[in-house]
């Protein structure tokens, strides 16, 4: 199944990311997203990423092609964040994180940090791990050197350790998650909060840029853009993602209405 959704400031495409020619060129400020891990779980789709029958080479290639649209639509002072973990896959530990960034610097991203999200709620879950995983790896990029940072959006209040005594963005994140709670048909089990992605616009946007996230599940980036006066573009394979999406607009909304 293919075909936009459309408001006034968020443009939704479900097709794959690894053609994003309805996207203009260098029209993207920053891009957010998590990507599908390598035979991790099946998204019910036949085109999905990293299904159980392709190898970790082939799902690389595949991502590869949406690093490279990522690279074409964003700006050159823009920037990209990919949250991503280590898995345990097959009996081995991949490197997930440092692969994909290895990636990415081969289609031209310059690699800035690579930052660690500290996830004090963490739980176990489907693994073969020994160790429960506290933690996953936000790959920093840039398309050049001289990129977009507006270091005095980042603190989220005087208690963030993430911000050093001197007020400057440290690269040890802290922020809780929730496992996923809206009702039966929400796909994703552990999105990223909404906080992790809030942090990431500010920094990287201003009011009226466009955030693109890829991978775009339940809209999480798009809220955050959303909410902070930024336009958003997604690309989502799975359609049923459309209506938790709705839903999340709805309640924005609403917000802004009992606000008002």
């Amino acid at each position: 199944m293919s075909g936009i959704s459309e408001t006034d400031a968020l443009r939704v495409y479900w097709q794959s990311s690894e053609d994003m020619s309805v996207v203009d060129s260098e029209s993207v400020q920053t891009i957010i997203t998590s990507p599908p891990y390598w035979d991790l779980k099946d998204y019910g789709h036949e085109d999905q990423i990293g299904t159980a029958d392709e190898s970790y080479e082939h799902y690389h290639n595949r991502m590869k092609a949406v690093w490279e649209e990522c690279y074409n639509v964003l700006k050159q002072n823009g920037t990209m964040w990919i949250v991503v973990d280590t898995i345990m896959e097959r009996g081995d530990l991949q490197l997930l994180p440092y692969h994909i960034a290895q990636r990415a610097e081969e289609v031209g991203f310059v690699l800035q940090d690579l930052i660690t999200w500290y996830k004090p709620t963490a739980i176990a879950g489907m693994t073969d791990r020994n160790i429960v995983s506290k933690k996953e790896y936000i790959i920093y990029l840039s398309k050049n050197r001289n990129h977009t940072f507006y270091e005095e959006n980042s603190m989220n209040g005087k208690e963030d350790p993430a911000v050093s005594d001197d007020h400057r963005l440290g690269n040890l994140w802290r922020f809780p998650v929730k496992r996923g709670t809206t009702g039966d048909n929400f796909l994703h089990k552990a999105p990223y909060p909404q906080v992790l992605t809030d942090r990431i616009v500010r920094i990287s946007t201003e009011p009226g840029d466009t955030v693109l996230d890829p991978f775009l599940g339940s809209g999480t980036t798009a809220l955050s853009a959303l909410e902070r006066d930024r336009q958003c573009v997604g690309f989502e394979l799975n359609q049923e993602f459309e209506t938790v999406i709705s839903d999340r607009l709805n309640s924005l909304q609403q917000k802004y209405l009992t606000e008002f």
